[in-house]
């Protein structure tokens, strides 16, 4: 029996095979990337118009505005920012420094300074502050303030020319005119052009801009033309001499000839009656 059963043990292998075959598993593989969809084209964006590129601003030379509700002084902050004791001691000498002081801390008025470091005043030639009276050296420091207060991007639109505080804007006055040119602000007083080099101090009341060039006033170079002399006036016919009925009298130009011969006939007249008295 046990011989019989190992006989049969292959068929039964195959049997088995035969009714449960297996099936050959395919090597795991990785997922399938999705296609990349086609999408429609971006539509570009809508530009903004273009605008006027900023003015920008020069260096700043100085440390930031004071603190709030500290007295404003012009000579402080300039000695504070250095090189400008030149200017320094024509703002005091002309007192200059005084109204400014009392401006800026005694009202709302602004003012903007054109702060001519010392550099531009060894451009000067020899001599030149000195030749200027008192009265022309505070004259020349006043054309150094523009009675407003002017931030640096408005110098873009600043209408020509500008009062000064020596002055109104008329040509035999005090005017200067300012023009942008890219980054640069130029000064023009008809005798110098200068150029804002940098700032030295901002807030909303008051501007100091350092500038490279003395402002030399086209006052104190261009006598201004005299006022047209006054017409002379037309000589006024004599009035007639009237008689005292109101008529006209016309007056006799006797001749030397004629003053001769009537002297003649009251001669002979005279010489004439001398003889009848005789007869």
């Amino acid at each position: 029996t046990m011989r019989t059963m190992l006989s049969s043990f292959p068929l039964l292998v195959m049997f088995f095979i035969h009714c449960n075959p297996i099936s050959a598993q395919s090597p795991a593989q990785a997922p399938a990337l999705p296609l990349p969809q086609p999408q429609a084209p971006a539509l570009p964006l809508p530009q903004a118009p273009a605008q006027a590129p900023a003015l920008p601003q020069p260096q700043v030379t100085a440390l930031a505005p004071a603190p709030s509700g500290t007295p404003t002084n012009v000579t402080a902050i300039l000695e504070k920012a250095r090189g400008y004791s030149i200017f320094i001691k024509l703002l005091k000498s002309t007192e200059v420094d005084s109204h400014i002081y009392s401006q800026l801390n005694n009202s709302n008025v602004g003012l903007t300074i054109f702060a001519p470091a010392d550099s531009a005043f060894s451009g000067l030639k020899s001599g030149t502050l000195n030749a200027f009276s008192a009265g022309q050296q505070t004259q020349l420091t006043q054309f150094h303030i523009i009675p407003s207060f002017i931030s640096f991007s408005q110098f873009q639109t600043v209408t020509n020319p500008l009062s000064t505080e020596a002055g109104g804007n008329k040509d035999n006055e005090f005017p200067i005119n300012i023009t942008t040119s890219g980054s640069q602000v130029n000064i023009t007083t008809g005798i110098v052009n200068a150029t804002v080099t940098g700032i030295v101090y901002t807030d909303n009341q008051l501007a100091v801009y350092q500038v490279d060039k003395v402002l030399l006033p086209m006052h104190f170079y261009v006598t201004p033309a005299p006022a047209p002399a006054p017409a002379p006036s037309k000589p006024k016919k004599p009035a007639p001499i009237t008689s005292s009925t109101g008529s006209s009298v016309a007056s006799v130009n006797t001749s030397g000839a004629v003053q001769q011969a009537l002297d003649a006939i009251f001669f002979l007249v005279a010489v004439s009656s001398a003889l009848s008295l005789y007869l």
